[in-house]
């Protein structure tokens, strides 16, 4: 007796599988939000006793050994972390309550403050330690517990924010955004800019030119992008626009995904001049333009330069339609010549290690440096990002649905041979017969992520001239979606490997789109050939 798995089987899964991820995730947080309640009664009864008792180090001392006797297994019980959790009691005093009440407050309670306690429980003991010892401020406070929560921070992601000063820098930048942009999306785009940017994760020398500030942020793209900011998604550096013969030149493109927009972002490396904004303006009208779908919002500019005086940019903003913000970076610069003597030359330090690395020199050693050295003369295209709900819907909409149109458009040619034929969409259980139905599938973020295959079929059914001898005919394109790259397969008996390969940073050309329509037109050309020779022959014998 064969097993046979219900069709519906691996939605049942999925939807098992989600369901304990959320179980183990709601776990996991209550679990912290008893700790924190645990820790908070310890530093509340320490301080209260403190007050009462004139408790003193000694005590507070004794108290964790005599704990840790009785909890060998507990950890968290060092005289140092009973500190911190007085520290936690007398920063929150309303935290246990808050944490088992949702009773009403007085009108009179400082609000802030209360969600900055309530706010503190969803975060792990060790953030919370690094918030007492490094903001003062609740108000600032809760504004780093909030970006934590949001962005999903480690603690040593955290700290790198705190210590950039990224509460001060945050929204104050020059800009045009509450003229330019719906109410919501300004207060929204204000949020989610900077007046500075701290970009001293590389050095440049003062002879640096503007290129050399672009190319060494693609080397740390990583670190640029958790510098940016949550949501925004790189789609390529130097963007070519075409108008009237001319081209124009974006420095960094990027995609934010929540205000759907695309980001231009201008680099300079002197100090902002008036001139920019026009330049920037002109780029967006491209942008949106060349750009833009139906779904998207008209896109936003950045520029970047390295001093900004705030009374000029506010001047060349002041009747500028399109939404454009200037703001500062901030980078590591060369050593001064006089501290250049002090220290030993490149060449020194390359001597010196390469001697070190030939008398420890091992087999192994010697193979890693040939592996290595190997690596580095790869002459490829580096990958520079993932595949997200962003990269994948600009995709579809700028690129491969207009493919389509032209494929189908090309092969129409063979209609009339044929009694019908038929157009058709699919991928995993769902199928698609219009552009309506495509458009509402891609703007939807769930249906998209986890995508692997979108396949494209168009069915040549009944060739009229065939007689006895009738045939059909069929073409199919898959669009294969990996981690790092997508592709483009010619379903056929032979061959199931994608023909083209691209990352996501870069864009469908026009010889791309020829080459795929090409590789169709030819497979379909060959199949109903060699049928017609069939027939030809079959007609002959006779």
């Amino acid at each position: 007796m064969s097993f046979e798995i219900s069709k519906d089987y691996p939605a049942i899964l999925n939807n098992l599988k989600e369901t304990i991820r959320q179980a183990r995730m709601q776990a996991t947080i209550a679990v912290n939000n008893i700790l924190l309640i645990v820790y908070w009664q310890i530093g509340n009864t320490i301080t209260n006793q403190e007050k009462a008792e004139g408790w003193g180090t000694k005590t507070v001392e004794k108290l964790a050994i005599d704990l840790k006797a009785e909890f060998p297994d507990m950890n968290g019980l060092s005289p140092r972390n009973l500190r911190y959790m007085r520290d936690f009691a007398l920063a929150y005093p309303q935290f246990s309550i808050l944490q088992r009440s949702v009773a009403k407050l007085k009108e009179a309670d400082n609000q802030p403050f209360i969600i900055l306690q309530r706010s503190v429980a969803k975060l792990p003991w060790g953030h919370n330690c690094t918030l007492l010892d490094r903001v003062k401020l609740p108000e600032e406070r809760l504004f780093y517990v909030q970006k934590t929560l949001q962005n999903g921070w480690t603690r040593d992601m955290m700290i790198n924010q705190i210590e950039s000063n990224l509460y001060k820098r945050l929204g104050s930048l020059s800009n045009n955004f509450k003229t330019a942009l719906p109410a919501y999306d300004s207060e929204l785009a204000i949020q989610l800019f900077k007046d500075s940017y701290h970009l001293d994760f590389f050095m440049l020398s003062e002879e640096a030119k503007e290129k050399d500030l672009e190319s060494a942020l693609m080397t740390h793209i990583t670190k640029l992008l958790l510098e940016l900011g949550d949501g925004f998604a790189l789609m390529g550096r130097q963007k070519k626009f075409e108008v009237s013969g001319k081209e124009f030149f974006i420095d960094l493109l990027f995609y934010h995904t929540k205000l759907r927009r695309h980001i231009l972002i201008e680099l300079k490396i002197g100090e902002f001049e008036p001139e920019f904004v026009s330049k920037m303006n002109l780029y967006l009208g491209l942008a949106d333009d060349q750009l833009k779908s139906e779904y998207d919002q008209p896109a936003i500019g950045l520029i970047l330069c390295k001093t900004n005086n705030k009374i000029i940019a506010e001047y060349a903003l002041r009747d500028t339609s399109k939404p454009i913000g200037i703001a500062e970076y901030k980078i590591a610069q060369m050593l001064p010549d006089d501290i250049k003597g002090e220290l030993p030359s490149i060449e020194d330090i390359e001597e010196r290690m390469d001697k070190e690395l030939k008398e420890q020199e091992t087999p192994i050693n010697a193979r890693l440096k040939a592996i290595k050295q190997k690596l580095k003369n790869i002459q490829t295209e580096e990958i520079q990002i993932p595949v997200n709900y962003a990269i994948l819907h600009n995709l579809f909409f700028n690129e491969v649905k207009s493919l389509y149109k032209v494929i189908i458009k090309k092969l129409t040619e063979f209609n009339e041979d044929f009694l019908s034929h038929s157009i058709n969409w699919q991928c995993s259980n769902k199928n698609f017969n219009t552009y309506e139905q495509l458009d509402e599938f891609w703007a939807v973020e769930k249906n998209i992520i986890g995508l692997r295959d979108f396949i494209f079929s168009y069915s040549f059914d009944g060739f009229k001239k065939a007689g006895t001898e009738h045939f059909n005919e069929w073409v199919q394109l898959k669009l294969t979606i990996d981690t790092y790259y997508y592709g483009f397969v010619l379903i056929n008996h032979n061959n199931q490997q994608p023909f083209l390969k691209k990352l996501y940073h870069q864009t469908l050309t026009e010889s791309d789109k020829q080459q795929i329509i090409n590789s169709i037109m030819t497979q379909l050309m060959d199949s109903i050939e060699w049928k017609i020779e069939k027939i030809t022959n079959s007609k002959e014998a006779l």
